[in-house]
């Protein structure tokens, strides 16, 4: 056999240009990044200080990491919501500001953070509930399990077609069950999989829970964890002065056997839904617990960007009102924790933030360069120093009827406009004072003393130019 030699210079010239290439530069030591999607989550959680939750391993997350006490959704639904994060933009931005629109439909094309995140030579993948309209982004994933019906549906959702094909059952369960006969304990075992499979390579993970969103199902031994009479009911008197609550049925829970039609809920109904609620959140939160252990013991934690975050907030009985769809603190207020290599450890941050300021956050900490058009700023500087300022206020926003809601939550005040988009009135003004309380009980935009500061702070919220910068078109 006839043997090739190379110069050594021949040599250093192709190690020099293979190292030198655009995959390996990008790839090579580059962070990691997992992404905790919680649906429907309130910031009720040990750590939070709602000291009677089981949340364990999100508390042990936060101790390893900076929880946000003041971070917000961009719309308190999940499609926008969770669209407005994976691409980093509001929801005018997006043009999705419904349920039933996924991105798919409105723009395929979109800059979005796994899109991003495979052009950069990432594995990407995407288990359980990341984007409402599961398929969304089909093509930017590395791994996208189908999740149908037939193989992954909870038992709970499987009896409850079968008993009444056009209805959702009862809104509990308890059953005597292993975690893996409900989604959200496979999608954790699809996850720990991918991390054992994808663990030599750059990866970008998003894992979506869909507990505690309706139905309240869960093993028994999360109901276990919890009595009953430690539920209280919560004082159903809605804020005075604030028509915009008036229309609101909240329908998504209406809809479940069991619950009246209209009218409030009984106590007993109460605190059995708020009893679900917590067992859920504790079955949400040992799957977190699963897959944080599995990073752990394949030694990836040291170089992993780990976010938790629910994509808005909930209302369990407050106001005599349940789930989410409006611009209140309950709705809009959301968990959020961000655990990151070289960053602060078990701190908490009073910074004002919002869920947009995730996507550029994991993209400048991984070294990469923010696309243009994003909404967000990187939250970095607050992830080393926990003690600064980042934003004046964070904005929300909600549609009702012709108009839609703008509301910033600045330190102390949550300030609204409603405003119709063809015409640009300011039809509604809310004014909500939070300095003790996350459930005022008063909407003062009306009150001649609050003239001046009403006035301050609609020329921050700026909601005109809001509405003008929707109608004239969408960046990618």
């Amino acid at each position: 056999m006839k043997r090739f030699s190379f110069p050594l210079s021949v040599l250093l010239q192709v190690a020099a240009l293979l190292f030198s290439s655009p995959l390996l530069a990008e790839t090579s030591g580059k962070k990691n990044v997992l992404i905790f999607f919680i649906d429907d989550l309130r910031p009720e959680l040990a750590c939070y200080g709602a000291e009677d939750i089981k949340s364990p391993a999100m508390d042990r997350l936060a101790a390893e990491g900076v929880l946000f006490e003041r971070a917000y959704c961009q719309q308190a639904l999940c499609a926008p919501s969770r669209i407005s994060m994976m691409t980093g933009q509001y929801p005018d931005q997006t043009g999705i500001v419904d349920l039933f629109t996924p991105l798919r439909r409105k723009n395929g094309d979109a800059v979005t953070l796994a899109r991003y995140f495979k052009a950069r030579g990432y594995f990407t993948g995407s288990y359980g509930k990341v984007y409402h309209h599961h398929i969304d982004g089909k093509a930017h994933w590395s791994d996208q399990p189908v999740m149908s019906r037939d193989k992954y549906a909870d038992r709970q959702t499987l009896a409850a077609i079968k008993k009444d094909p056009a209805g959702k059952g009862p809104a509990i369960e308890i059953a005597e069950v292993e975690d893996e006969a409900y989604q959200d304990g496979r999608v954790a075992r699809m996850a720990m999989e991918s991390l054992r499979k994808n663990k030599d390579q750059p990866f970008f993970l998003c894992v979506g829970f869909a507990k505690p969103h309706l139905p309240f199902a869960a093993p028994k031994r999360y109901w276990d964890l919890y009595q009953r009479e430690q539920f209280s009911v919560p004082d159903r008197e809605q804020p005075k002065d604030t028509p915009s609550l008036k229309s609101k049925n909240w329908g998504e829970l209406r809809a479940y056997a069991g619950i009246p039609k209209e009218g409030p809920l009984s106590d007993e109904k109460t605190r059995e839904l708020r009893h679900g609620y917590a067992a859920s959140v504790s079955f949400a939160d040992a799957q977190v617990g699963k897959v944080m252990a599995e990073l752990d013991r394949l030694g990836l934690r040291e170089n992993t960007i780990v976010v938790l975050w629910g994509d808005h907030g909930y209302k369990l009985g407050d106001y005599g009102m349940w789930c989410k769809h409006t611009n209140l603190e309950l709705d809009t207020r959301v968990p959020l924790i961000v655990s990151a290599p070289g960053c602060s450890k078990g701190e908490r941050s009073k910074a004002l933030v919002e869920i947009v300021d995730l996507f550029p956050t994991v993209v400048e900490m991984t070294g990469g360069k923010v696309p243009a058009g994003r909404a967000g700023k990187s939250l970095e500087p607050v992830l080393k120093n926990p003690g600064q300022e980042f934003r004046p206020f964070a904005f929300s926003q909600y549609p009702g009827g012709s108009a839609m809601g703008y509301t910033m939550r600045t330190e102390r005040w949550r300030y609204t406009e409603w405003i119709k988009t063809a015409t640009k009135e300011i039809v509604l003004r809310e004014l909500f004072d939070h300095q003790d309380t996350q459930t005022p009980g008063e909407n003062f935009a009306g009150k001649p003393e609050h003239a001046e500061l009403v006035s301050s702070l609609s020329k921050q919220l700026n909601s005109s130019q809001r509405v003008e910068t929707s109608r004239v078109g969408k960046k990618k």
